[in-house]
């Protein structure tokens, strides 16, 4: 076998070496390890050449993500000794906005097993501190105006505008929230039921004679068409009705948006969505000044319109309430109503009780159209707990958002002054132990339950706790009584999921399939 015995190997002259170039063999007797080695620096340098364009830019993502957890975010009080929640504070900048939004529902749920009822995080450009649980949420609407201060995100403060009633606090929010109460008193709401009324029936007739549909964006233009004419006094037809609310969603999804003002993204669109609005309340603003009449008006607009001295609003302040009021109506009464409607048609024995307390109250067989009154709708203790139900289980908002302004403890944490603290309202439905069974839908619960204000919280709570929850109930038991008399339907997906964010509806937008319309009110649903 022929062998080559490289420590015998001739010697290579180094003065030819450098002659020719580098030198194939190491000279002076060096071992072959030595050239080894060499060899594995060189392959070694080419490698962290080749890989550092990766390797850099990972570091110093891993070095920023580092300073952001430990010295930017997680700055405490450091004159409280209590230390900051748990949790998580995500990337740079965008902190775990884009897991917000993706895991929907799951992200509290997530973390609340995780971490507890008290959790840190990072969303929509704040660090936040999420509460759960009604002695954690009655704390924190306590402490409004010392400890805390209210705070949409900055999205939602742009395009609901400085003046709005969310916006506002100490004596101009009081001043706001007196002039607004007006358009929610007995007599005012007792004034918007024949029109609630009226265009329910007719979308419901309309729904029958079609048969099959989608019911969440019909149900989105019903309540649309109820809050415009109802909230605003837009004297508009079905087709103005349709412009307007593609309008107006295009206003809606900037409201929880990067607040950037970049062409062809969302804000930008939002806020020309925003200026059309504000000009159409404008343009009804003067119609009903030229007319000056009033007192014989039926919407909201018309009673903040009445509200005379200190507590007078300017045209601004008038156009950003109704617009506000416009957003606390349209989408979040939608929602409930979607599931109101799905829950109804799973149960037709709800539907069963509901006509027959309807009876029992002389109003289930009108041959006219205008047959309810405020006074009878408040007797109805069958339709009021479903709609209780309906909002305890699918809440249309998830959480409240509030500003820090005083380090206060909650559950042994510290929750830093400056940071925000969101109180959770549908989480809070879910971990209460008022009832036996809390997952299921059931009506019956609220036969025996005592209302505590901070473990049944759909409109907010404290100071701050929505004004139009009345109108908004109102028209949600107008809509139970008149499905449950007026129609037959199926739903085509009893197990459809809902989507959470910005607003809870059907995932499957609930297919929906119509019968016919009761004998009784056959031929007459689609008056107006």
């Amino acid at each position: 076998m022929l062998h080559t015995n490289l420590s015998s190997a001739p010697r290579i002259n180094p003065a030819w070496c450098d002659s020719v170039g580098d030198c194939p063999y190491p000279e002076n007797g060096s071992s072959l390890s030595t050239l080894t080695t060499e060899t594995q620096r060189y392959n070694v340098a080419v490698i962290i050449k080749l890989l550092s364009p990766v390797i850099i830019p990972f570091i110093l993502i891993l070095l920023s993500k580092f300073m952001w957890q430990e010295y930017i975010i997680t700055t405490s009080d450091h004159l409280i000794s209590k230390p900051l929640p748990p949790g998580s504070m995500g990337f740079p900048i965008i902190g775990e906005t884009l897991q917000f939004l993706i895991q929907g529902l799951n992200f509290n749920k997530i973390r609340r097993n995780k971490h507890g009822n008290v959790f840190k995080t990072h969303i929509f450009g704040r660090p936040t501190i999420r509460a759960i649980g009604a002695g954690n949420v009655r704390k924190i609407l306590q402490g409004e105006n010392t400890l805390v201060i209210s705070e949409l995100p900055a999205s939602a403060r742009l395009l609901l505008g400085d003046g709005s009633l969310s916006q506002t606090t100490g004596k101009c929010h009081l001043r706001r929230k007196k002039a607004i109460i007006k358009a929610f008193t007995y007599t005012a709401l007792s004034s918007y039921v024949p029109t609630i009324q009226r265009i329910v029936r007719s979308y419901i007739g309309n729904w029958c004679n079609r048969r099959q549909l989608l019911a969440c964006p019909e149900i989105k233009i019903l309540t649309f068409d109820v809050t415009c004419k109802v909230l605003a006094g837009f004297d508009i037809d079905e087709k103005e009705c349709h412009r307007l609310e593609t309008v107006f969603e295009t206003f809606i999804s900037g409201l929880f948006s990067l607040s950037v003002k970049i062409p062809l993204l969302g804000m930008r669109k939002a806020l020309r969505a925003r200026d059309e609005l504000l000009h159409k309340i404008g343009e009804c603003i003067q119609k009903k000044r030229e007319s000056e009449d009033l007192a014989h008006a039926s919407d909201a607009l018309s009673y903040l319109m009445e509200v005379d001295g200190p507590d007078k609003l300017s045209l601004t302040e008038l156009q950003e309430t109704c617009l506000e009021l416009l957003f606390a109506g349209h989408e979040t009464t939608a929602s409930a109503a979607s599931f109101l409607m799905m829950q109804l048609g799973k149960r037709e024995d709800l539907k069963s009780r509901i006509k027959n307390e309807l009876a029992e109250n002389g109003v289930h067989d009108s041959i006219h159209g205008n047959d309810l009154d405020f006074e009878t709708i408040s007797r109805l203790h069958t339709v009021k707990n479903v709609v209780k139900e309906v909002l305890r289980l699918s809440p249309p908002v998830g959480s409240g958002f509030r500003k820090v302004i005083q380090t206060f403890e909650l559950e042994g944490f510290q929750i830093p002054k400056g940071w925000k603290v969101a109180y959770s309202i549908r989480d809070t439905h879910e971990m209460s132990h008022t009832f036996d069974s809390p997952d299921d839908f059931d009506p019956d619960h609220w036969n025996s339950v005592v209302d505590d204000r901070y473990e049944f919280l759909p409109f907010g709570g404290g100071k701050r706790m929505c004004p139009g929850k009345e109108l908004a109930m109102l028209f949600l038991k107008i809509f139970a009584i008149e499905l449950s008399r007026c129609s037959t339907w199926t739903l085509q997906n009893e197990t459809t999921s809902f989507r959470s964010f910005p607003i809870p509806f059907p995932a499957d937008d609930l297919p929906i399939k119509f019968l016919g319309s009761s004998e009784k009110f056959r031929g007459r649903l689609c008056t107006v």
